[in-house]
C-alpha cells in the first residue's frame, strides 16, 4: 500500500519534479495577420501582447461557448498555441474555417516538438545547473535558452500550482534535454512525475484541461479565470455578445470547483452531481490525490452548492452514488 503524501508530492512541495507532457498539442500560427486573427476568435486581448509574453484564452463559438482552453506564446514571427491533444479537434477546424480570408497559416507542431515541465522550489537551481542563468519572470512570459547545447523555449507557468518552467524544443533534441535536466536534478532530489501524478496535481491546482474540463457545454466565465483569460474591454470577437451579456448580469449559474469524493476508484468524467434528487453539476476530470490518497475531481457546481464544505452526491452511469465535498480552487483554499 502506498503511503501519503507520496515521494512525488513531497518533491513538488519541497524540491523539484519533472514531467513529460506527451498529451499536449502545439500549433504554430504564422503570417502577418496572426495576432488579429487570434484576437478575433478568442476571449483575450491578443493585439496588445508583445513578443516575450503569453496569455491564456478561450476559443469561443458564435454562441459564446468554449470550444477550447488554450495558452499562447507570443514570439517575434509566430504565435505558438498550446492545448491538450484531446482538446485540439474542436479548435483546429474552427480556426481553419475562419482563417481562410486572413493572411495566416496554421501549422501543427505537436509531432515535431516536445514539452517538459519542471516545478517546485528548486526549479531555478536545476536550470542554473544546466547553464540557464536567467528565467522569465511573469506568468507565461518566455525566453529563448539552451540546454545540453540544444535551443529551447522556456515558459514560466504554474499548471501544478507551484513555481514552474516548461521547456519546449525540437523533438530530435528531446532526449538530450531530458537527460541533462534529469542528471542536474538528481542531486537536488528531482522526482519524475507519472502521467497520473501530473493529473492529480493539476486537478488540485484547479488548472482545467481542454477536452475534459472545458467542452462546448461550458461558457467562459464558468471556468472562473476571468482575470487571466478574458478581456471585457477588447471589443468585438466571435461569441463576444454572450460573454458580455453574462458580465452584465454579474454571474453565471455554475462554476468550476474541486471535489473530494468518498469513492474508489474515482468516478469517471461525465459523472453527474446531485443534491437530493436535483442535478447540480457534473465532473470533468478525476484522479487520486498524491497528497492524501483520496479521490479528487474538477467539476461544475451550481452556485447554490458551490460553497466550500457543501456536500453533494456523485452518480455515475451505473447509478451508483458517493458523497463528495466541494472545495475551493486551488483545492484546500477557502474560495
Amino acid at each position: 500500500m502506498p503511503s501519503f503524501p507520496t515521494p512525488a508530492a513531497i518533491a513538488l512541495d519541497s524540491k523539484v519534479v519533472m514531467a513529460d507532457l506527451p498529451g499536449r498539442a502545439r500549433v504554430r500560427v504564422i503570417g502577418p495577420d496572426r495576432a488579429k486573427f487570434l484576437h478575433n476568435l478568442t476571449t483575450n486581448d491578443i493585439n496588445r501582447k508583445t513578443p516575450g509574453s503569453g496569455c491564456e484564452a478561450f476559443v469561443t463559438s458564435p454562441q459564446g461557448k468554449t470550444l477550447g482552453f488554450i495558452t499562447l506564446v507570443i514570439l517575434d514571427d509566430e504565435i505558438l498555441l498550446r492545448t491538450e491533444a484531446e482538446g485540439l479537434p474542436p479548435i483546429l477546424p474552427h480556426l481553419r474555417k475562419y482563417g481562410v480570408l486572413e493572411e495566416v497559416e496554421l501549422e501543427e507542431a505537436t509531432a515535431s516538438t516536445f514539452e517538459l515541465h519542471l516545478a517546485g522550489p528548486l526549479v531555478e537551481e536545476v536550470m542554473a545547473a544546466v547553464g540557464v542563468e536567467r528565467l522569465p519572470e511573469g506568468e507565461l512570459d518566455h525566453l529563448a535558452g539552451h540546454v545540453a547545447g540544444k535551443s529551447v523555449r522556456l515558459v514560466r507557468e504554474r499548471p501544478l500550482g507551484a513555481d514552474g518552467v516548461t521547456v519546449i524544443g525540437a523533438i530530435e533534441d528531446a532526449e538530450a534535454v531530458r537527460s541533462a535536466l534529469t542528471t542536474a536534478g538528481e542531486a537536488l532530489g528531482l522526482a519524475m512525475l507519472s502521467a497520473e501524478a501530473f493529473e492529480a496535481f493539476r486537478i488540485e491546482a484547479g488548472t482545467p484541461a481542454s477536452g475534459r474540463d472545458v467542452t462546448e457545454k461550458n461558457l467562459p466565465q464558468e471556468l472562473d479565470r476571468n482575470d487571466r483569460a478574458i478581456s471585457f474591454v477588447k471589443g468585438c470577437y466571435l461569441g463576444q455578445e454572450t460573454v458580455a451579456r453574462l458580465d452584465a448580469l454579474g454571474h453565471v449559474n455554475r462554476l468550476i470547483r474541486g471535489l473530494v469524493i468518498d469513492a474508489e476508484p474515482p468516478p469517471p468524467g461525465g459523472s453527474k452531481l446531485f443534491a437530493g434528487d436535483k442535478e447540480v453539476g457534473w465532473i470533468g476530470s478525476s484522479a487520486v490525490s498524491e497528497r492524501s490518497g483520496q479521490p479528487i475531481a474538477l467539476g461544475y457546481v451550481r452556485t447554490s452548492h458551490m460553497k466550500p464544505g457543501s456536500v453533494v452526491s456523485v452518480r455515475d452511469e451505473s447509478g451508483s452514488e458517493a458523497p463528495a465535498t466541494v472545495q475551493g480552487l486551488p483545492m484546500g483554499s477557502r474560495q
